[in-house]
C-alpha cells in the first residue's frame, strides 16, 4: 500500500463507529478519529474532504483492534486522545482525574468519557504493514491533527494538573484501581 492509497482510504466516508469498531481486524494499520467542526473546537484539525468533520488524531496501531478497544474507546491513562479530550471536558463531565501509576480516571469518570467519545467522534482505518515509514507521508496528505495543536497540549497538561500532587504510595501496599 502507497501512503496515498491509505490518505483515501482515511478520507473515506466514515461509517457508524459502533460498526466500524465491530469490523477491526487483529493487524497492523493506521488509524484516524474524526468528530464535527463544533465538537472540541479547541482541536484545530484539517478538514476531512467529503464531509464535515476535523482530523483529531492520526494514530498507528500494532493491532487496530486492540489500539481502539483496549486504548482509545477504553482507558485513559494509555490513550492520549482520552486525556487530551478528558482535559477539556473536566467540568462538563465531572471528570475527576487521580493518581495511581499514572494519571487515571475512575471507571464511572471512564465510562462517562467513553459513552461522550462514542457519540460524537467517528473512525476511518486501513489495514499498513508499513505503518511506521507511511505516517509521515498520510499525515502531509491529510494535513495537521488536532492532536498535534498548542490545545491538546494545554489540554492534556490540564487533565494531570487536576489530579493533583502524586502522593508516595506506601510501601507493601496493593495497587487499586479509583
Amino acid at each position: 500500500m502507497t501512503p496515498d492509497e491509505a490518505a483515501a482510504a482515511l478520507t473515506a466516508a466514515p461509517g457508524e463507529l459502533d460498526a466500524t469498531v465491530a469490523d477491526l481486524p487483529g493487524v497492523p494499520g493506521l488509524l484516524a478519529w474524526w468528530a464535527a467542526p463544533s465538537v472540541l473546537p479547541a482541536l484545530n484539525g484539517a478538514a476531512h474532504p467529503a464531509a464535515d468533520l476535523r482530523l483529531l488524531d492520526l494514530g498507528t496501531a500494532t493491532m487496530l483492534r486492540n489500539r481502539v478497544r483496549r486504548q482509545d474507546l477504553y482507558r485513559t491513562g494509555v490513550s492520549r486522545l482520552r486525556r487530551v479530550v478528558a482535559g477539556l471536558l473536566l467540568e462538563e463531565l465531572a471528570l475527576a482525574p487521580t493518581w495511581a501509576a499514572d494519571v487515571v480516571l475512575p471507571k464511572a469518570d471512564e465510562e462517562r468519557l467513553t459513552a461522550w467519545l462514542r457519540a460524537r467522534l467517528a473512525l476511518t482505518w486501513v489495514p499498513d504493514d508499513d505503518r511506521e515509514a507511511h505516517r509521515s507521508a498520510v499525515a502531509a496528505l491529510l494535513g495537521p491533527a488536532g492532536l498535534e495543536s498548542a490545545g491538546a497540549h494545554e489540554a492534556e497538561q490540564r487533565y494531570v494538573a487536576a489530579a493533583g500532587e502524586k502522593a508516595p504510595r506506601e510501601v507493601g501496599a496493593p495497587f487499586r484501581r479509583p
